[in-house]
């Protein structure tokens, strides 16, 4: 089986999208173990939310921005029309999000980490140089 790659071999863009994708899957897995330890010592999830999520989102914010400086211009993937996608899906998650009748219960740390882990998502397949608003 020559043609499966490790993780070393990979690019750093490939690195970045695989993380993104990998790290934001272990923070819900973690956070949802969170949630059941809060739940079985019946605290108040609303309040003790903040307590995993703030230092969760921290490390997943500096760590992806870290692991995205690493790639040069050069070493940049072209995205072809995938990019497209991600954000349409965005965009209407978040639209459907809005639009539910919200209740004082509903966590908004899940919430805010899927709009970060979308926007780190869609920048790993999104070329943003090309745009022309972001060109001087």
């Amino acid at each position: 089986m020559k043609y499966i790659k490790k993780h070393s071999d990979l690019s750093p863009h490939q690195r970045y999208q695989l993380e993104v994708l990998f790290l934001f899957a272990l923070g819900a897995f973690l956070f949802f173990t969170y949630y059941l330890i809060i739940e079985k010592l019946r605290w108040p999830i609303l309040d003790y939310q903040w307590y995993f999520f703030a230092p969760w989102i921290a490390f997943y914010i500096i760590y992806s921005l870290f692991t995205r400086g690493r790639i040069k211009a050069a070493e940049k993937i072209n995205p072809r029309h995938r990019h497209l996608l991600y954000w349409v899906l965005f965009g209407l998650t978040l639209i459907s999000l809005r639009l539910q009748p919200s209740n004082l219960n509903h966590l908004r740390s899940f919430d805010i980490m899927f709009v970060v882990f979308s926007i780190f998502l869609a920048d790993s397949y999104w070329d943003f140089k090309r745009i022309k608003f972001f060109k001087n």
